[in-house]
């Protein structure tokens, strides 16, 4: 499919189809802003609630109160850390680059920003400074990890702009806001082009929704790191979320949804890097909430062109996650998951994980964080890579 057939076909689909947009980082400067406590927004920070859901969706404003909000110059100060605190261990086994830790550890920071800059104008930043790291201090690059500007209800439409670089709709579970030291997984996975859907990108975001509970999300974003300077953006997503009942599927409610993302990419040979393939990933998921138990659902499909791939067929990967949550209160949450991706590399040549998590709230924004996960990498024959990794720690938003 040329480029200019793909975006023809995407501004078609992307008037019809109808997402919901997931965030990044809990931001202690909205809580001081309204006076109000983190859990009128997260029931367990970071984890947006169904209210906090909306606030986002309505370009960080209370809904219905638009025109007497605060602008960032009227109101407190608009920034943020988060950082944390704690021990750490994590043992490899079969993986000769890994390094073993078995330490007390200081484990980055985020700086934020965000707030309104006048009425249905709204802006989010993420800066991560650059750490040296060392025994004791875990080491971070620095980088903009997102800077974007939110322009609300758009036209007539009521649809929402969100340009610069940010986590888009492509994701039905925020990456950022996971209540897991451990990643998940399928997000993570590169394949050989490279594109990490855990990672955020540049472009532009058109969203929306229906009282009845459809959602919609549409997006043209920059894509592969393996892409160069030069190339134009080529990559575009649609994503469109059912919400039954209730809430918006946070933790009231139930959702439905479906993503396609399709772009380009160049080989990471260099011999064969001289011109751009094709890649697409396509997704399902389901978000379920009875009374206390929240249950996450993903599976995703994903394919790169032979040429990436360097390989006589097209690299096809398939996999997804199941999570469960058991939030009985604001105090505490209990977290399983079980992640799997299954690449076509050889007979059983999967990537599984396993994790157990709690959450203690010992305020609003500092939690104690308890985590186990055993993460296993089949390799030729029988052998496998294996990692079991165990935190205790204190994470805290200030």
């Amino acid at each position: 499919m040329g480029m200019s057939t793909r975006i023809l076909c995407f501004l078609v689909i992307a008037g019809c189809l109808p997402a919901v947009i997931t965030p990044a980082h809990a931001v202690p400067v909205f809580a001081r802003k309204y006076g109000f406590s983190c859990t009128m927004c997260h029931s367990s920070y970071p984890r947006l609630n169904d209210f906090g859901q909306r606030y986002r969706n309505n370009g960080y404003q209370l809904p219905g109160r638009e025109e007497n909000e605060q602008t960032v110059l009227d109101g407190p100060a608009p920034f943020a850390g988060r950082t944390n605190f704690g021990y750490n261990r994590d043992r490899f086994r079969n993986t000769p680059k890994a390094q073993n830790v078995n330490e007390l550890q200081v484990g980055g920071l985020d700086i934020l920003s965000a707030g309104l800059v006048k009425q249905n104008i709204g802006y989010f930043l993420v800066y991560l400074p650059e750490i040296r790291g060392s025994r004791g201090l875990a080491a971070q690059s620095g980088t903009l990890e997102m800077a974007n500007v939110v322009f609300s209800h758009v036209t007539s439409l009521n649809l929402n702009a969100r340009v610069g670089r940010f986590e888009g709709a492509w994701l039905p579970f925020s990456a950022k806001r996971l209540l897991t030291i451990a990643p998940y997984e399928i997000y993570d996975f590169t394949g050989p082009s490279g594109l990490s859907l855990a990672a955020t990108q540049t472009g532009v975001e058109l969203s929306g929704g229906t009282r009845s509970g459809l959602r919609y999300g549409a997006g043209w974003v920059d894509g592969s790191t393996t892409n160069t300077s030069s190339d134009a953006p080529s990559d575009l997503y649609l994503r469109a979320v059912k919400v039954f009942g209730p809430g918006e599927g946070q933790t009231a409610g139930q959702r439905l949804g479906a993503v396609a993302y399709f772009g380009e990419a160049r080989p990471a040979d260099a011999l064969l890097a001289n011109e751009r393939h094709s890649l697409n990933r396509w997704g399902l998921d389901a978000a379920v909430n009875l009374r206390e138990w929240n249950f996450d659902l993903q599976y995703l499909r994903g394919s790169d062109d032979a040429a990436l791939a360097g390989r006589p067929g097209n690299y096809v990967f398939s996999g997804g996650f199941l999570q469960a949550m058991y939030l009985p209160s604001t105090k505490w949450v209990g977290v399983a998951r079980y992640d799997l991706v299954n690449t076509p590399d050889g007979p059983g040549a999967d990537i599984k994980r396993w994790t157990v998590a709690g959450r203690y709230y010992l305020a609003d924004n500092i939690a104690w964080h308890t985590e186990y996960s055993r993460r296993t990498v089949d390799l030729f024959g029988t052998s496998q890579a294996k990692e079991d990794f165990f935190t205790t720690r204190i994470d805290w938003a200030f």
